[in-house]
């Protein structure tokens, strides 16, 4: 169901000209660290830049900036237990998906200010990265639900995956902490890499395939803004399950070179499915990731929640044009003006 911003328990910040209702509660989760990437210098956002957007936005004055992951849930639960109308998540992929994870089920609505390097989740709503555009979409922007993935009992938004890219992933999460070591060992752990027999349960049939890698993808991108599933979308019920068969190593790491940055490349070799449920295990154990958590080895089993969680994009989004950078999830309904 869509609706606006404004039709919440209480008003939008746009909506508080009347004065007959009470003024929503809001709360923005700074992640101060956000958009940094291993030892490369970023210029980051200050608080008082941040609170300067968020009296221009209209998001109130209640910003808190957190240390680490445990204090940014915290936070953000405390503020669903509180009856919050709005959390807005002020960092990047991983500060979304912590804030995000503490809304599901709940009618506290997610906002998106992106600080962050990639920004798969806000790039796949059609959340602009100019901040003060951003903070606009917040303000007057539409309620929609969108579904998330489950994997060992934790939530995702962006993918899931299985094989070479789930192993280079957790090789290459050192360089994060500044690791420049990190990329020998990515490299390294994709010359190693070996194809491996597996099998993939969907809804409605089983494949036995040999394979370098599998996604099982909630949005259109993950990882470095590569566009894994340019067909997916954020409110169908369903994942766009990708099996990599058929590729050499050389031409699959080419193809995953090609879809980086929201660019996207047809690979004919690349089979795709669509199902609610996924369960892969594989002739010997494989690593298997989340977004940016390792899940340890296979089997393991992925499935879809759908319309978890209340999310605000630009008002009247339309469907997204399949493998189009920033664009908006496919309508739930008809839109309400805010």
């Amino acid at each position: 169901m869509t609706t606006s911003v404004a039709e919440q328990r209480d008003p939008s910040p746009a909506a508080m000209d009347a004065g007959s209702r009470a003024r929503p509660r809001i709360r923005v989760i700074w992640n101060p660290e956000a958009g940094r990437k291993g030892a490369i210098p970023t210029n980051g956002t200050s608080e008082e830049q941040l609170r300067g957007l968020m009296r221009r936005g209209r998001l109130g004055d209640e910003l808190v900036a957190t240390r680490d992951v445990r204090e940014a849930r915290a936070v953000a639960a405390d503020a669903v237990s509180r009856g919050y109308d709005l959390v807005v998540a002020a960092g990047g992929d991983g500060s979304v998906g912590i804030v995000a994870t503490q809304l599901l089920g709940s009618q506290t609505v997610l906002g998106i200010l992106p600080l962050g390097s990639v920004m798969n989740v806000a790039r796949s709503l059609g959340i602009p990265r100019e901040m003060d555009q951003a903070a606009e979409v917040i303000a007057t922007g539409d309620v929609r639900t969108i579904d998330v993935g489950e994997a060992r009992g934790r939530a995702f938004f962006e993918a899931g995956s299985v094989g070479m890219n789930a192993a280079m992933f957790k090789a290459a999460q050192a360089f994060d902490a500044g690791d420049w070591s990190a990329i020998a060992r990515t490299i390294w752990v994709a010359v190693r890499y070996r194809p491996a027999r597996m099998s993939i349960d969907l809804d409605d049939r089983r494949i036995r395939t040999r394979a370098l890698m599998v996604t099982v993808s909630n949005g259109p991108y993950t990882g470095a803004g590569m566009t894994v599933a340019p067909d997916a979308r954020l409110d169908d019920g369903q994942f766009d399950v990708r099996v990599f068969r058929h590729l050499s190593k050389p031409r699959l790491l080419r193809h995953l070179l090609s879809i980086a940055f929201g660019r996207y490349r047809y690979a004919p070799e690349v089979a795709s499915y669509r199902s609610r449920f996924v369960r892969i295990e594989g002739a010997r154990p494989l690593p298997a990731r989340a977004d940016s958590r390792d899940l340890g080895l296979t089997p393991i089993e992925f499935a879809t929640r759908p319309a978890a969680l209340r999310v605000v994009v630009p008002a009247g989004s339309g469907s997204p044009q399949p493998g189009a950078p920033g664009a908006a999830i496919s309508p739930t309904g008809s839109s309400a003006p805010p």
